[in-house]
């Protein structure tokens, strides 16, 4: 029996629904048996069980429209396709249609004489696709899509690089999985694209994307000046304001690595941390597992976090402290520590799997600008985080 799969979890009724069988009745007796559910719980897991069986694949047309559903059969000169579980099949001009990506990663552009039920199998893909603004397509393997920039790798690539590409560098992207985004690019053009399959090689367009270290700050920081004379009060709204900035980022931190976070929000949260930075230069280090030391830049750093294969997360900061006074470097720029030790705990099931505890360096700095206040020139300033290192860890 063909199956579709399903993960999602309601969080009140502690429900998972893993591989499920397609066919309405035998979803409905599957269900029943294996959790044993009451009828409110039953019923909001079907309407949206159901509601997923509908978005399988799209139908794009001549005239820029679409239709979402399932496709059940392919004929000489229609498509049958059904809009849901529930709804009449309907039959639409092959004619009409300039391109149809299904469910199962494989996809028909039109006009074809093909007849089946599913797409030919020859335009099925187990990588990643990237369609890009020159007409080729680069496979690959997708990190995260979901906002903007692309994350990704090199399919085989032993270097483990990793790539950044702007959205705006892509005309769409085909996942292996099913999983399509458009870019705002009109299915014809996307569908010329697939007819002339360009395959370019990924280390070379990649290349450009590469996400490289970046130079460390410490390096511009040669020669450090004088402390900065700060009276008692300034000082203390400094220190505080560091410690909070610190916090907030804690905060954060467990927001975009838990999974029951909404993808929405944890895009959000990566943009707000982003923001308590000096900017997206700023590195992080973190240990591999073989004990050596990488450094990522704070961006890039987030966007993994948010990837982590646990369902839950706990991230804790402890022993905050402020630990050496602000000097003015080179750069005109004001340079301090704070001291921090942080414990991860990463949970799958609710059961604790891995954690880890080590003690952190934050760089912060502290940036003066000018602003007219009521037609005079003030000198006001404002802190940031900066680069973050590790100066000891633990299991």
């Amino acid at each position: 029996m063909k199956c579709i799969k399903l993960r999602f979890t309601i969080s009140f009724f502690k429900l998972r629904l893993q591989i499920i069988p397609k066919s309405k009745f035998n979803l409905l007796i599957y269900i029943m048996n294996l959790h044993k559910l009451s009828f409110l719980s039953l019923c909001i897991t079907i309407l949206y069980a159901f509601q997923l069986y509908a978005q399988e694949d799209v139908l794009y047309f001549k005239n820029e429209t679409k239709k979402v559903g399932k496709v059940t059969e392919i004929g000489s000169d229609k498509v049958t396709y059904q809009s849901s579980a529930d709804a009449k099949p309907e039959k639409v001009s092959k004619g009409d249609l300039i391109l149809i990506l299904f469910e199962n990663g494989s996809y028909l552009t039109l006009p074809s004489d093909y007849k089946g039920v599913e797409g030919p199998t020859d335009s099925r893909h187990i990588d990643d696709w990237l369609l890009t603004k020159d007409l080729g397509i680069v496979p690959c393997v997708i990190q995260n899509a979901e906002g903007n920039p692309v994350l990704a790798s090199a399919m085989g690539d032993s270097s483990k690089k990793d790539y950044s590409i702007p959205k705006d560098e892509l005309t769409a992207i085909l996942f292996a999985n099913g999983n399509k985004q458009l870019l705002g690019t009109k299915p014809a053009a996307i569908a010329a694209i697939l007819n002339k399959k360009n395959m370019v090689s990924a280390k070379s367009f990649l290349a450009k994307f590469e996400i490289k270290p970046v130079v460390d700050s410490a390096k511009k920081k040669k020669g450090l000046g004088p402390e900065l004379d700060l009276d008692k009060a300034s000082y203390e709204q400094f220190k505080q304001k560091s410690l909070q900035k610190t916090d907030d980022l804690g905060k954060y931190l467990n927001l975009i690595a838990n999974k029951s976070t909404e993808s929405a929000i944890a895009n959000k949260a990566i943009e707000q941390a982003v923001g308590l930075f000096f900017s997206d230069s700023s590195l992080v280090e973190t240990t591999k597992p073989n004990g050596d030391k990488d450094q990522q830049p704070i961006r890039h750093y987030l966007n993994r976090l948010k990837l982590l294969k646990y369902s839950k997360v706990l991230i804790e900061w402890t022993d905050i402290s402020y630990v050496s006074n602000l000097r003015k470097a080179p750069d005109g720029f004001y340079y301090g520590v704070i001291s921090l030790q942080q414990k991860f705990s990463g949970f799958i099931d609710n059961k604790l799997v891995y954690s880890d505890v080590t003690k952190k360096n934050v760089e912060i700095v502290l940036k003066t600008y000018k602003k007219e206040v009521e037609g005079e020139s003030v000198e006001l300033w404002d802190v940031f985080l900066n680069n973050v290192g590790i100066s000891a860890s633990r299991n």
